[in-house]
Formats: C-alpha cells, structure tokens, sequence
C-alpha cells in the first residue's frame, strides 16, 4: 500500500474531536484518545513494522552482498583515493612506455611480446568480425631521430578474463553461490604486438607508437582501466586459533576493527581446506585444518553508495531486491511461463539497453546468432548439462538506444542468465 493511502490516526481523531461541540467533552475525549488511542495505534504500528521487517530479513538472500561491480576509466581520470572501485590490474596505474631494448629482443627472437593495451568501444559482433580474422595493421615507431614503419597485430587481453575465472573458484571456496560477472567491458580490451619493423638503432628511444587501425580508428581508446569494486587485502589471524569441536580443525579470527562492518569478504586462499567463514559480532571467522597463524588474502567487497561518478556507466550483477524474488531464490522456483522469463530477466537493472520481447524453440541452431552473442559463464566446464537435446531457445530482444555499442554484452548477460536455469537448450539471444 502506498503511503499517501495509509490510514491517519492522528488526523481522524483531530477531525474527530473538532466534532465535539462541548469543550469540556472536548478536553476529556483529546486527553482519553491521546493517552489511549494513539499509544495503542503507535504500538500496533511498530510491532507490525518490527515483524514485516523479521519476515523480510529471514528470507533475504546474501547474494546481493557480494555483487560485483565493473566499471572503466581512463589514466588521466583516475583517482587513486577512491574508496569503492580499484583496478582489476594494479599496474594498469603506470604509464610505461616499450623501450629500444624491447623492440630488439623482439625483432632478435621473434618472441612475441605485448607492447601496450587499448581498449575498443564497439560491439560483439564488430569484435566477433575482428578476432576470427588475422589483420595486421601499419603503423610506425617515432623516436626523437626519426620514425621506423612496423607492422602490429592484436589479441584479446585473456589477464581480466583470468580474474574472473578465478573468482569463480574463490567463490565456491567461500561457500557462495557463483553470480555471473557483466563481462562487457574487459572483453573490448586487446593486447598490440609487434609483428614486424625496420630495424632501430639502440642508442635511440622511443617517443610514441602510431598505428593506424583503419576502420577501427574512432573506437581504440588508449591508457584505459578497467575497475571493479573487490579490494584486495591481506590480514594474518589476529590470535593464536582455537580448536574446533572435531579436533580436526581450528578457528581462525580476523578481528573487527581491522575489517569495514559493512562489506562482506572472499577468501582467496583456495589451497587451503576451508569448512567454515561465518561472521560473529563483526569478526571473521574462518575453519580450516591450519592450527598455527597464518596469513589470509581476501577480497573485500565494496559496497556501492550511488553517489559515485565514473566516465563509463557501472555494470554489476546485482539483482533488485523484493520480497518475491527472495523466495524466488529461496526455492529456486523453475520459470514455466513467458511473463516469468520476463521478470528473471527485469531483476536486473538493464532496461535501458534492451527489452525481453519473446522467445521461440527451434529444432536447429539458427546461422550467425553467435556473432551476436557471448556466453559470460562459458569458462565453467563443470557443469551438468543434457547432452542429447540439440533443441535451441531463442530469446529476441529491443534495443532502448540503437547505436549503443554495449546492447548486445548486456544481451549477452541476460542470456547467460537464462542458460543457468534451461540446461536442456542452448540459449542465444536476438535482437529485433
């Protein structure tokens, strides 16, 4: 119920004792109603506000907690004091420039060798058309003498791919429930190598590198930082371990006041045998086989205030709380309908890129789909999956804005989306 419809106590008495013609009847019935009627209302209404809010934290999921959020910057924006977002790459920070010496030892033992990275800001299926293609592009090596013509070659960055993946591990570890990353923004990121170049005299130094990218031109971005809100820290247990009562393990305390109560924490210490991380009036708990001290790495994760400004819009997995899609999660209720596969994918906060419309089931996978489409979860190689069904489900899409360059990696996020609950299909998207 909205608030303005709520019913006023305080308001109907007032009405009410206006109605009172006597004054003396006037004071008695304010005095009875203030005392009585209203202490009972206020009651009534906090208790139903105290135990509305017991419901709902009962069947809050934690998911949330631990969402994960993307965004990107460039290197003159870049504010090393922000407290939410940090590179996903710490030296993305450093501007270095290849060296003469790089530049002979791999023209010396033709090893290949990146240079530098960009970023570009086209679509999947542009990215698609480039990566299945080998292209060199011209471009030359000016030093502060003169300028050396080369040849150079990109590939996919696969470093912020790896952090992802890796994540998924640290999450199991952490007994969490894996969320898909938004991977949008790190899958425009591509290594330049150097293919080939005149040769170049050692007592000279570099100045700048100059390719041109043909086509490709107007969408590289150079010096770009891809940010996410996981803080990495390293803590040592607090006090010496207490033995658990299996006398197999011990519980190992990271106090309080060294960690922010409210963000939650990952373990990154997958070689160790962790069977328990629980939080106990603020501290970190954490049961593994380790009975002396020992060091802990860990992610803390950053939670988002809404009042942050980044160049680049901030992609996260984090889905909009309520108290059906908690018991959604809690049951893991299968979607059967149309207008359920709607509202899964509504959950997330991308209805500025693309709309769900409709879907279909095909008995073939339709021709150049895949161009449109990638799987965020197609690093997971464990799961149990029906391999005789060749069935394919179709889900078409709008896009909000035409020309954003981001419609078909959210598109791609919502499908992923889907493909977690129907094993049984192969999921693409479309966009219509």
């Amino acid at each position: 119920m909205k608030k303005e419809q709520d019913f006023d106590m305080e308001s109907y008495i007032s009405k009410r004792m206006l109605e009172i013609t006597s004054l003396e009847d006037r004071r008695l019935f304010k005095e009875i109603a203030e005392k009585l009627l209203l202490e009972v209302n206020n009651y009534n209404q906090n208790a139903y506000k105290t135990l509305e809010q017991k419901i709902l934290n009962e069947h809050k999921t934690k998911q949330n907690d631990f969402a994960i959020y993307l965004t990107l910057t460039d290197l003159e924006h870049y504010d090393a004091t922000d407290t939410f977002m940090y590179p996903m790459i710490a030296k993305d920070t450093n501007k270095n420039k290849p060296s003469i010496n790089t530049i002979r030892k791999i023209l010396k033992t033709g090893e290949k060798q990146k240079l530098f990275s960009i970023y570009l800001k086209t679509s999947v299926s542009e990215i698609y058309k480039l990566i299945h293609r080998e292209r060199t592009f011209h471009g030359v090596i000016r030093t502060q003498k003169s300028e050396y013509k080369g040849e150079f070659s990109i590939s996919r960055n696969e470093q912020y791919m790896d952090l992802i993946k890796n994540l998924y591990y640290i999450f199991g570890v952490n007994y969490q429930p894996w969320m898909t990353v938004c991977e949008a923004y790190i899958t425009k990121m591509f290594d330049v190598y150097l293919c080939s170049v005149e040769q170049v005299s050692e007592k000279e130094e570099i100045e700048e590198i100059v390719i041109d990218f043909e086509e490709y031109a107007d969408q590289v971005n150079y010096h770009m930082i891809p940010l996410w809100n996981l803080e990495m820290k390293l803590e040592k247990t607090s006090t010496y371990p207490d033995a658990c009562i299996d006398k197999i393990n011990y519980e190992h305390h990271i106090f309080s006041h060294r960690l922010k109560p409210e963000c939650e924490y990952l373990i990154m210490n997958t070689d160790v045998e962790i069977t328990n991380i629980r939080r106990l009036n603020g501290d970190l708990i954490i049961s593994c086989p380790l009975e002396t001290p020992c060091e802990w790495q860990f992610y803390q994760v950053n939670k988002r205030n809404g009042k942050e400004y980044y160049l680049y819009p901030i992609l996260s997995n984090q889905s909009k709380e309520s108290f059906a899609g908690c018991l959604t999660e809690m049951f893991r209720r299968s979607i059967k309908t149309k207008s359920e596969l709607a509202r899964l994918m509504e959950a997330f906060s991308y209805s500025n890129y693309v709309v769900f419309q409709d879907f279909e089931i095909l008995d073939t996978k339709p021709e150049g789909l895949e161009a449109y489409n990638y799987n965020m979860d197609g690093f997971i190689l464990d799961e149990i999956r029906i391999g005789r069904s060749c069935q394919t489900l179709v889900l078409s899409f709008s896009a909000v804005e035409q020309t954003n360059y981001l419609n078909e990696d959210i598109m791609s996020f919502l499908v992923t989306q889907v493909q977690k609950l129907f094993p049984e299909y192969l999921c693409i998207g479309k966009l219509i």
